[in-house]
This record gives structure tokens, sequence and C-alpha cells, in this order.
């Protein structure tokens, strides 16, 4: 199957490309820099004005993988727009004239700001006020408007964690369990996080190119499907590693708050299941060995 990934440098696309270059798929790369990964690339700045031009220049794919973005963290208002809304208005212009069967659209849960009810499910208030959460909700939007040329299928990433993953809570408590440092938790270690490993998000993007939903235009949440604290990751994660870390609580107060998402329409909708727990920290840690 012929599979266009955007993003294919980051570590989703990344992971993405081998994935599915492994699985037999011819997969292009739009990209401004050579994407190792994938069987070609095809030289792009998505949010420039005349990018719509080089993708309608391209032999048409079955599927696209949409997972260029700029990612939480510093920049301008300006940067996230470029990167997240521009560079999504460029790419379904250019894909007008010869749409795909399939695009999917990797979002991030982050759309629901801070809910008043958890888990929070795809019928919540997009609440996200901060510049990559709003802008990614934007992004959405506009690809709703392509649902008459394609289906589109978007999907609500948590914090995803695996080897080469440098920016999440996962990663940085392997970091520190490698070291067998001790591990501080704040909040008692009762707050309630959601994460994933790459594998999991993998087997979603396979479901939803082999079986997606039948609705022209689907937003699903992805996540690990059950209320699990910092101190139960960091349990099973040391444990997995084989870390001498020790764990301690303290109640200093953190910004961050308990987030969880109900992933029942994934699981009906794209057959996703996500690994449990304790499996899914064994997979990451034979990763990191």
């Amino acid at each position: 199957m012929n599979i266009w990934i955007t993003g294919c440098n980051g570590f989703l696309g990344t992971r993405l490309a081998q994935h599915l270059v492994a699985n037999q798929h011819n997969v292009t790369a739009l990209s401004l820099e050579d994407c190792a990964a994938a069987s070609q690339t095809v030289s792009i700045d998505l949010t420039a004005q005349d990018s719509p031009r080089v993708i309608e220049k391209v032999a048409a794919p079955e599927v696209v993988v949409h997972a260029y973005s700029k990612e939480p963290g510093p920049g301008e208002l300006l940067d996230f727009v470029n990167a997240n809304v521009h560079a999504t208005s460029n790419l379904i212009e250019g894909l007008t004239q010869q749409p795909p069967r399939l695009i999917i659209y990797m979002s991030t849960l982050s759309v629901y700001g801070r809910p008043s009810v958890i888990p929070v499910d795809e019928a919540g208030p997009a609440g996200g006020t901060l510049p990559y959460a709003a802008t990614k909700r934007w992004a959405e939007q506009l690809l709703e408007t392509f649902q008459r040329y394609t289906r589109i299928v978007v999907l609500r990433l948590p914090s995803i964690y695996g080897a080469d993953q440098q920016e999440s809570f996962i990663d940085d408590l392997a970091r520190i369990a490698q070291r067998d440092e001790p591990i501080e938790l704040l909040a008692h270690g009762e707050l309630v996080r959601d994460a994933l490993h790459i594998s999991d998000v993998l087997r979603a993007v396979d479901n939803c190119i082999s079986q997606p939903p039948a609705e022209s235009f689907t937003i699903l949440n992805l996540g690990c499907g059950k209320r699990i604290t910092t101190l139960e990751y960091a349990r099973a994660l040391v444990e997995a590693l084989g870390s001498k870390s020790d764990i301690t609580t303290v109640d200093r107060v953190t910004s961050d708050f308990d987030f969880y998402a109900d992933i029942s329409a994934a699981r009906q909708q794209i057959a996703f299941a996500p690994m449990s727990l304790a499996e899914s920290m064994k997979v990451y840690a034979d990763e990191l060995r």
C-alpha cells in the first residue's frame, strides 16, 4: 500500500515509518529532510505557500498519516499556527485533486484542556487554551471540512513513550531508574496520568488502515483506558527494569491535574486494545536494553 507520512523525522513519525515499511508498505515521507526510515522522501516545507502545488505533482497515496506538528513547549504563537494549522491546510489543499481513501490525523488529548469529569470522552468540550492544544484542535476542524473528499480519522493521543523519546513523563522516570537513583513523586504519587507505549499507537494506526470507522469523519481517544497513578507507573517501571531506585512520595503541590481518557469508542470502532501496565513496561524495558 502507498502511504504518506508527514512529520516523518519526529519520534512518532519515525516509528510509524519503520513499522509500516516492515509490514511491506511503500512509505513516502513528506519532509524537509530525508527520512531514513521511509521508502522515499519528498522534499517539502508544508508551511510554505507553494506546498500544495508540490503535493499535486506526487503520485496519489492511498493513505496519509498526518503526524507533522510543533510539539508542546516554548515557542511563539505563530510557530504553532504555521506548523499545526497552515501545514494541515496546505496538505488538504494539495490533496483535493487526488484525495486518498483515508487520512489519519495524530492529534492530542490536550485539546480537552482540564476537563471537569474524567475519564473524558469524545463528546467532552475541547477546552485547551495553550497554543499547542488550540492549534491542534483547529487542525482537526480543518480536516473535518475535507470529509466530502475522503474519510478522516482523528486519533487523540496521550503522552507517548518508547526508546528514543525524550520528553514524556515515563521516559523521564526511566532515565532515573536506569541510574538506580531515587525517584521522588509529587502529590503523594496519586496524580492520575494517561500514557501509551508507542507500539499501542502503531497497532491503532494498523487497525485504522485495515478497518477504518464507517463514518466519514471520526474522532477517537487513545489511552491506557484505566485510572493509573504516577506511583503505579513508577513501581511497574522499576520492576520491569530491575532497578534499585527507591520511590518516595511527597505532598508538594504540582500544576498537573488528574486526567485519563475514555477509550470505549476506539475499542468498538477500531478494536483498540492497549497493553496492560505490566506488559507495556516490560516491552519498554526490553527496548531500553
